[in-house]
């Protein structure tokens, strides 16, 4: 049996260990997550399960990758990808300069890296830089390795297969080149500074899970670090609703531009 205040405590303990405030997630859904994770361990209240948190440093990584939904796609999201291909990396380059990238809640680096993919074939010897921050410092472990399993690389054109790709058992590696264009760091959303004077921004599929005031505090940080008629992309399942608050214009499903 688990009551409101053993929930109340719960998240001040999980806040303690690991640093993530589940205050700023949409409760029902977190509490229907961890109550999974629980029942799949056999445990059936809140402060059983911290003593098990506390005593088992295994089940605490799992319990943070579990919170932090680290799914990924290479090329996530056909429609997104094309138009960066056709539209909003061509401006960027045309504009000269450095580009800068951030890619928020990176997760597994398959976004990152697909967008190094199409900045190295558009402008190789471009003045650009990508930065993937992710608060998972397990999951950026396995993006700074980058080994996929094959339904990650779905997407993933046939060319680009072929040329940054190699097979390793059952998997796949990714080439030194295209590892080398990504820098990854350890970034909590909530609480850290974020980049600034960016041209393009993308924290996809990962605003669903925050509640609308901490969404709106969250694009609002985002949009000061974008510079003028730059992009910020969102998941195909979000949505910023009255962009022009926020200084932005959506030109496609889940692109936005900042209007100088």
């Amino acid at each position: 049996m688990t009551t409101d205040k053993d929930y109340e405590l719960f998240k001040k303990k999980v806040k303690a260990k690991i640093g993530l405030d589940l205050d700023n997630y949409k409760e029902q859904q977190m509490r229907r997550r961890i109550n999974q994770l629980m029942q799949k361990h056999n445990v059936s209240n809140y402060p059983d399960f911290i003593k098990l948190l506390d005593n088992d440093s295994s089940l605490l990584q799992s319990f943070t990758d579990y919170l932090t939904i680290n799914t990924s796609q290479f090329f996530r999201d056909t429609s997104v990808y094309q138009a960066l291909e056709k539209e909003l990396l061509p401006d960027l380059i045309s504009n000269g300069g450095v580009i800068k990238v951030w890619s928020a809640g990176c997760s597994i680096g398959a976004e990152p890296y697909s967008l190094a993919m199409l900045l190295q074939e558009q402008a190789p010897k471009g003045n650009w830089r990508i930065t993937a921050t992710d608060f998972d410092v397990n999951i950026l472990a396995k993006a700074k390795a980058a080994v996929y399993p094959e339904n990650t690389l779905t997407n993933v054109p046939k060319h680009y297969r072929q040329r940054y790709f190699t097979a390793q058992g059952h998997d796949f590696a990714l080439s030194p080149q295209i590892k080398s264009l990504v820098q990854f760091r350890q970034h909590n959303l909530l609480t850290d500074k974020f980049e600034s004077g960016c041209d393009l921004i993308l924290c996809r599929n990962v605003f669903i899970y925050f509640t609308a005031e901490t969404q709106a505090a969250l694009v609002s940080k985002f949009i000061e670090g974008l510079k003028p008629n730059g992009y910020f992309i969102i998941g195909c399942s979000e949505m910023i609703m009255d962009p022009a608050r926020y200084k932005l214009k959506k030109i496609r499903p889940a692109i936005y531009q900042k209007i100088e």
